[in-house]
């Protein structure tokens, strides 16, 4: 039998990492204070279906200890459930079954009470796999549900579940159980099974699992199998494609040192011996994290450094998981840190030099206070925006709005608003409620520092909420669009394919039935 089959959990004293959860089960029996739903929610092999079993037997168990908090496990209640045969719990696999129908044909049981126990108790597993459907028939039933029915859900994706579903259960949060934890539980069990093992392959299976106990055992089962029941770390690093932390961490410093011949040997060397690069990945943002830590307690100049490189393998990361190709993405994320630490040397250069230049004129004889004056008085004119020749008036807002630094959401707001009139340092715009409502005095202030930038005097700005209609910036450029797709749509019908189509195939396709759809929509 699998370990992972074997070992799971038969009372609650059993479960590990999961107190907080077990405790609060324990309180409701005791004290009787029952739902109609529960939902346990958590990531995989950390004890979710465990404990909607054990619950459930916990609630029909004739022999229930409520002090201990513990069923006895030799009614014919405990032992049907342990032996997956109890007519009253009743499991559905979610992703199976996922259809109306199915959940329709089940949910006509709901009326008929238990055969045996006090409950009847439905344990739903990937609840969040069900459709729209199945949920509004399950909500119903949760809407009115009879007193002897009890419902399970058991997800690792609980934000896929209707909130009205949500709001009618007690949901139970289980966390990632830690690397001690199931450092303890491997040992006990290798202890019993008579599997020998060493420190540091029962430490590579706890970082394999990443906090889940099943992943543990059953990673721990293919590697007593591989082994021989003698377990070593260089066996479970080559059974699993896992290089020795050191070379990890060998390879982190070879980057901060920017020794990029050297980085690209080793990346290639992870290739050839087709390594795990999730692990790596993992490993890299610890060290990298352990090393920002580091270096802002030492308040050390890297950390900015070191925070890029984080998020160089963060990135990394994510795109790995949307691509599935670890290896590329985990080659680049460590290039990119090579090509930052290239550009970062080009600065110190820079700034060498500059430093050079700055001690020999220095060394240059000493100039008058006049020419001190003069020079502040020509570096103050120059740090002055250049006065832009292009009046500001209304007829010519448009084209000066396109050319101006403005961005994000005060570039939004003026977009739909028209220049209504220009007095002097004064100007004045007319928009609509939906955008004289929103707009603040940082966007404003954006505003005429765009101008200021464009060689335009600082202007006080006024706005005036209207209802009629404005020629805006962006009313201008919907109407280059259309313009835009229109003569697309014009080359299109005059296309030779379209023109063979018609007169060879017979099809009518024309102006009113050809349809352009607007990506930038």
């Amino acid at each position: 039998m699998a370990l992972a089959n074997k070992y799971r959990p038969k009372s609650f004293s059993e479960v590990i990492g999961q107190e907080t959860t077990v405790n609060a089960l324990r309180n409701i029996i005791k004290n009787k204070n029952f739902h109609n739903g529960y939902i346990f929610s958590g990531t995989r092999g950390v004890g979710k279906t465990t404990l909607g079993r054990l619950f459930a037997k916990a609630l029909n168990c004739t022999n229930y200890d409520s002090e201990k908090g513990e069923t006895c496990n030799v009614c014919s209640v405990c032992e049907e459930i342990n032996s997956n045969s109890h007519l009253d719990l009743i499991e559905i696999d979610a992703a199976s079954r996922t259809g109306v129908d199915d959940m329709r044909d089940l949910l006509e049981s709901v009326q008929y009470r238990p055969s045996s126990g006090k409950f009847k108790i439905y344990l739903i597993d990937e609840v969040h796999m069900l459709s729209i459907q199945s949920f509004n028939a399950l909500l119903k039933t949760l809407e009115e549900p009879p007193a002897h029915v009890v419902f399970i859900l058991a997800t690792t994706e609980a934000h896929k579940i209707p909130k009205t579903i949500v709001s009618r259960c007690l949901q139970f949060n289980l966390k990632l159980v830690s690397d001690e934890l199931i450092s303890q539980n491997l040992k006990r069990i290798f202890e019993s099974e008579g599997i020998s093992s060493d420190d540091k392959s029962v430490d590579l299976l706890v970082e394999l699992a990443k906090g889940s106990v099943r992943d543990s055992l059953t990673m721990a089962d293919q590697a007593a199998s591989h082994c021989d029941n003698k377990l070593s770390e260089n066996e479970v690093s080559k059974l699993h494609g896992v290089l020795n932390i050191s070379s990890t961490t060998k390879l982190i410093e070879m980057i901060l040192l920017n020794e990029s011949a050297e980085v690209v040997n080793e990346l290639k060397r992870y290739s050839e011996l087709d390594v795990n690069y999730e692990i790596l990945f993992d490993r890299a943002l610890k060290l990298f994290h352990d090393k920002i830590m580091e270096s802002v307690v030492n308040k050390d100049s890297k950390a900015d450094e070191l925070n890029l490189f984080y998020q160089f393998f963060c990135n990394g990361l994510v795109d790995a998981k949307q691509t599935s190709s670890f290896r590329d993405c985990f080659d680049i994320a460590a290039l990119r840190c090579l090509t930052f630490n290239s550009n970062d040397e080009s600065e110190v250069k820079k700034k060498h030099e500059n430093a050079t230049n700055l001690i020999e004129l220095e060394s240059e004889p000493e100039v008058t206070q006049s020419q001190h004056e003069h020079d502040d008085i020509e570096l103050k004119e120059v740090k002055e925006p250049p006065k832009n020749l292009q009046k500001l008036v209304s007829s010519n807002w448009l084209n000066i709005f396109d050319g101006l630094d403005l961005r994000g959401a005060s570039r939004a707001f003026f977009a739909n608003m028209q220049l209504d009139n220009v007095d002097g340092s004064k100007l004045t715009f007319k928009g609509s409620e939906t955008f004289v409502s929103g707009i603040n005095e940082s966007n404003i202030n954006d505003l005429v520092e765009a101008l200021h930038k464009a060689g335009y005097p600082k202007y006080d700005i006024a706005i005036i909420e209207t209802k009629e209609a404005q020629v805006t910036p962006s009313s201008k450029w919907q109407e280059a669009r259309i313009k835009e797709l229109d003569d697309f749509k014009e080359e299109i019908l005059r296309s030779d394919l379209v023109q063979n189509l018609n007169n060879k195939y017979g099809a009518n396709i024309n102006r009113e039935n050809l349809s352009i759809k607007d990506h930038e929509e």
